[in-house]
Formats: structure tokens, C-alpha cells, sequence
């Protein structure tokens, strides 16, 4: 896992890291702490006061009866401005318009609040879709030589080994597999971070929550980052508003894929042509 400052922050290098090596990089410092106590506060209110929400890979917290200990708050474009703000960081915009193109999706943007006891989640990939377990269902050839799925990380609380920092395989992001028993996990690390650090990782590298054996939570923003071809995996625009949506800035409207016009109803629409090189010419 490879480490930058806000000012020592070199692309190159950031993009190496994640496609071939470890797989994993943190800027530290790289937001303002004011902020970042504005997140915790909502996320904290949210996770008090809703029901139980979906989670993932967690079927043995399931089983253990503690799966109320690991929480989740989706929507967060919806929760307050401040998620807009982090979200739409200078660093993020460069790295990911590198990685995933200039028109690059938010896929997912939610936040997981890990209580004490809480149990770690089992290994899994984000790429190409949570589910790459069922194999059939996906297209032959598919391989980690370029990137489709990206993962960020905002630590709200002390992401510690105790607190249950998410455990990676540094290096399983370079062949494209799910995680099985028969897999080497001895190299297992963990993605230590602090308040205000911002974390990276190729979502091909073999990753989940580790277990909360600390006596405080702990809590991150979670944040999938996607290009503009490829379907999200949390429906982000359907309960914004309809001001959200118009008066948001043009980031925000990029993440939300609102700049993007596919899909869309082409029995419907007005234009005859606007796609091609010679369109474009004109």
C-alpha cells in the first residue's frame, strides 16, 4: 500500500499502485476535518435511527445473530451537501478521469458504520458486478488488463487493525478471480487509514470489512467509481430531488451519470443524428 501527501499526490505513480502492485494507495490529509466531523455526525444520526439496511458478504454476522452491528446508509447525495463536497475532491476527479475516463459514474455512495463486535466481512471483488461468484452469468474473457471499477474510501472514524480496517491480498487485483477456500490469504493486510485520508483500491483486488475488536465504531464513507458504459449498482438519482438534480454542480451531475443521455427513449427523441466522427466535424 503506497502512501502520498495532499502535496507529493503523482498520478503515475498512484495509477502503478493500483493496477500492479498492491492494488491499494491512501492520500493522507486530504480532506478538511470539519468536514469530515459533518459526515460522521449525519452517518451517525442515520445509522441510530433507520431500520436495518442491505449489506453484503456478511453471512456469518448473519448467522452469529450480529449482523445489527454492521450498518449501512445509502443515498448519501441525498443526506446532506456535505457528501457532494467530499465526493467531488480535486484528487478524485484527476485520478479517476486517468483511470476511468473523463465521463466516469459513481456506481455506489454509501456509508458503513461498524460497532464494536461487529464481524468482518468475507473476501470478495467489486468487479465487474458483487455476484462474479456466478461466473455463468457473466461473459467469457473478461481479465484485469484495464480497469472498469475503481473503489474509494473516506475514513470517518480511526481505521485501525483493531477497529476492523478492511483486509486486502495486495496484488490480487492483476488476474481477475473471486476469492475461494483454496486461495492463499496468508499475505493478508489491512487498509489503515485516518480522519481526513483518502484510500484507493482497484476493485479487482480481494477485499472486506475485518472484525471490530475495538471498544469505539467505526465508520467510512464507501464509494464505487465506475465508467459510463457499465450499469451502476445502486440506483443514486431516483429519490433526489427533482432541485437536487437540476441545481447540482456539473461533478455532481457527472457522477449521477445526468450528463450522459443513455439510456434513453429513442422512439421519443427529437434528434436524427448526433453521434460520429462526422457529426462532429460539422
Amino acid at each position: 500500500m503506497q502512501k502520498f501527501s495532499r502535496d507529493s499526490f503523482n498520478i503515475t505513480e498512484a495509477i502503478n499502485e493500483l493496477m500492479h502492485e498492491s492494488g491499494v494507495i491512501v492520500i493522507e490529509n486530504a480532506y478538511n476535518l470539519n468536514d469530515i466531523k459533518e459526515a460522521k455526525d449525519i452517518v451517525n444520526h442515520f445509522a441510530d435511527i433507520q431500520e436495518q439496511k442491505e449489506t453484503h458478504f456478511n453471512a456469518e454476522a448473519v448467522s452469529s445473530d450480529k449482523i445489527k452491528l454492521q450498518q449501512r446508509i445509502w443515498n448519501l447525495f441525498g443526506k446532506g451537501k456535505v457528501f457532494s463536497k467530499l465526493i467531488t475532491n480535486d484528487i478524485i476527479f484527476s485520478l479517476m478521469s486517468k483511470v476511468l475516463g473523463s465521463e466516469f459514474f459513481c456506481g455506489s455512495y454509501c456509508a458503513s458504520r461498524l460497532l464494536p463486535g461487529s464481524i468482518g466481512q468475507e473476501l470478495h471483488i467489486d468487479y465487474p458486478y458483487w455476484d462474479f461468484y456466478n461466473s455463468e452469468t457473466f461473459p467469457m474473457g473478461l481479465n484485469s488488463s484495464f480497469a472498469q471499477n475503481c473503489q474509494a474510501t473516506i475514513p470517518l472514524d480511526i481505521c485501525s487493525e483493531q477497529s476492523g480496517a478492511t483486509a486486502y491480498i495486495p496484488g490480487s487485483q492483476k488476474k481477475l478471480h473471486y476469492p475461494n477456500e483454496n486461495d492463499d490469504f496468508s499475505n493478508k493486510q489491512q487498509m489503515i487509514a485516518n480522519p481526513g485520508d483518502l484510500v484507493f483500491f482497484n476493485g479487482n483486488c480481494w477485499h472486506g470489512a475485518s472484525s471490530n475488536k475495538s471498544n469505539h465504531q467505526r465508520a467510512a464513507l464507501l464509494i464505487e467509481f465506475l465508467p459510463k458504459y457499465i450499469k451502476p449498482v445502486e440506483d443514486l438519482v431516483t429519490y433526489l430531488s427533482e432541485d437536487f438534480k437540476n441545481n447540482s454542480n456539473p461533478k455532481v451531475r457527472q457522477l449521477l451519470g445526468l450528463n450522459y443521455e443513455y439510456p434513453k427513449n429513442m422512439d421519443t427523441s427529437k434528434k436524427t443524428n448526433n453521434i460520429g466522427l462526422g457529426y462532429k466535424a460539422k
